[in-house]
């Protein structure tokens, strides 16, 4: 009910905020009236002053897009449908498909088993947000953000024993640690270190300093005011990996799996507190 509440002040809020277009609020709730707005507007304004996470509206919709592309069905290795604390035991390894998987590309996955997307309509599904900022309402963040916010509580506990999973781990800091491109940019160039590094006002976080990968990693997907929408983790490794100028970053790939398996697993016994909020 909190949501859905929530879910009806937030986006009157951005339409008054240019954030929103009305045709975009009316795809996610219907036609409201402008008193009725502007109620809700300024309901938007206190709920932001005292902290409320407009992220949380993506749980709903993700809510109902499990429906829609039959993930009922998914199984996150806690059996299909049990989603109670599964995002938590992520990163690790699924008999079915033979390989290491973190949630959004075990959700991929599950995509194309029961939903019948093909591997290329599920990264367009992926993408569709990717680059835009308030207009756009991804299903496909609302199923992440659904699935991680129903790990709310449950502490991150990647299973670092398995072979598979050690392997990617080991993987995953090879990569953390590996100079690529023009810029001989790795990771470990803004994340890594004891003494602290900040750009702009930002301070970074270290892998080096203890807790602080997974007080960054257990609050994802996270909400970024200045787009007016969540970013999931690969939609973040991308980015840095653009930034960095890597080659083009597939979401889904087995180097988004190693990434994941890496600080996930570094993560482990930290507390999932999603979504988190960012400017």
């Amino acid at each position: 009910m909190k949501r859905k509440l929530l879910l009806g002040v937030f986006t009157a809020g951005a339409i008054a905020g240019g954030l929103l277009s009305t045709k975009a609020f009316a795809q996610v709730e219907g036609e409201i009236s402008p008193e009725e707005e502007m109620r809700l507007v300024q309901e938007f304004n206190k709920m932001l002053a005292e902290g409320v996470n407009p992220g949380e509206i993506w749980y709903e919709v993700g809510k109902e897009a499990i429906k829609k592309y039959h993930l009922d069905k998914c199984d996150l290795g806690l059996g299909p449908g049990v989603f109670k604390g599964a995002a938590a035991q992520l990163p690790r390894y699924f008999a079915d498909a033979g390989k290491v998987m973190d949630l959004e590309t075990r959700v991929g996955w599950c995509l194309q088993k029961y939903a019948g997307m093909t591997q290329d309509q599920v990264l367009k599904f992926v993408r569709q947000c990717w680059g835009k900022s308030g207009n756009c309402m991804s299903e496909y963040d609302g199923i992440i953000m659904y699935l991680t916010m129903e790990s709310n509580g449950h502490k991150i506990n990647v299973n670092l024993k398995d072979p598979h999973v050690k392997k990617m781990f080991e993987m995953g800091k090879q990569v953390y640690y590996t100079r690529l491109g023009p810029w001989d940019f790795n990771c470990a160039t803004c994340h890594a270190g004891k003494k602290e590094v900040r750009i702009r006002a930002t301070r970074l976080w270290s892998a080096d300093r203890p807790g602080e990968v997974g007080g960054a990693v257990s609050i994802f997907p996270k909400y970024l005011v200045r787009w007016g929408m969540p970013m999931s983790m690969h939609y973040r490794y991308a980015e840095c990996i653009r930034q960095m100028r890597w080659p083009e970053f597939i979401p889904h790939s087995d180097l988004g799996v190693a990434l994941s398996t890496y600080m996930y697993g570094l993560a482990n016994g930290t507390e999932i507190k999603a979504p988190g909020i960012g400017r």
